[in-house]
């Protein structure tokens, strides 16, 4: 089994129980919505709690949104204090959290509902009444997502990479150790994996072939390029904005400006490892 096919079932897998809780969620929600209603002698209005209630839905998306945030964006990125990450993670995302769901009650309301609930109102009823529930739920939702990055490295390595790779040459067919490569270059309609002795022609691409290769081993350091950072001796600026890697065999490979800043942290990594 493919490492990409393993992350693309653990996806589904954790997507399916994310659904499940969530339908569970909402129908003792809406039965405890009932059973106040009840106790407190009030009518029940099915549509008015599943509507109430709809703000469950929207947790999976705005936690995504700033796992992702975190990860990608380049300010985001430089907080290394974890407790400081998770906080900001925390406060940001229930803002938007409940911006959100005031006005998605009040979009549907005014679709679907003979009365429409003022955007204005669910937000400050949202503030003064539900405001402890979102700071609590993504609070334990910054203790999952934003972890030590040690915890992430050990997770990586229940992955099985590849440690070798069986390549078409001609009529034969070749197995390289992935300790063996120097770096793999995009030749269209061909990816080029090159070795001290060969280039091997392969028809793939270098997203697929980078994502089954030991990711403390293998970067991408441009967009038709991946080098071994095992192979790099040095790096220099060209005072552009990109760089000049140079490997062990004196080759010399540039490092584009967009990768800069991830080459860098895995170079530094993996010297230190």
């Amino acid at each position: 089994m493919s490492p990409i096919f393993q992350q693309k079932k653990l996806r589904m897998k954790a997507t399916l129980k994310y659904l499940v809780v969530l339908i569970l969620v909402l129908l003792v929600t809406i039965f405890q919505d009932y059973l106040h209603s009840r106790y407190n002698a009030y009518s029940f209005y099915a549509s008015e709690s599943i509507l109430f209630n709809m703000f469950w839905i929207l947790i999976l998306p705005v936690a995504l949104i700033f796992h992702r945030a975190f990860a990608k964006n380049a300010m985001l990125a430089r907080i290394h204090v974890l407790w400081a990450k998770r906080i900001i993670f925390i406060l940001l995302a229930s803002f938007l959290h409940i911006l959100l769901f005031a006005g998605m009650v009040h979009v549907v309301s005014a679709l679907f509902y003979g009365h429409t609930f003022s955007f204005l109102a669910n937000l400050n009823y949202t503030i003064a009444q539900d405001l402890y529930k979102y700071l609590l739920i993504y609070s334990v939702l910054a203790l999952v997502l934003l972890r030590k990055e040690n915890f992430k490295a050990e997770e990586r390595a229940k992955i099985n990479y590849l440690d070798q790779l069986i390549v078409d040459s001609g009529r034969s067919k070749n197995v390289i150790k992935t300790e063996e490569i120097y770096y793999i270059r995009a030749e269209v309609p061909y990816v080029a994996i090159h070795t001290s002795e060969k280039k091997y022609l392969q028809t793939t691409t270098l997203k697929s072939i980078l994502e089954q290769l030991p990711p403390e081993k293998f970067v991408r350091v441009h967009k038709s390029t991946i080098i071994n950072l095992n192979k790099v001796v040095s790096y220099k600026s060209r005072l552009n904005g990109d760089y000049d890697i140079r490997l062990s065999n004196e080759q010399e490979l540039r490092l584009s400006r967009n990768y800069v800043e991830n080459f860098r942290q895995r170079f530094t990594s993996h010297q230190s490892s």
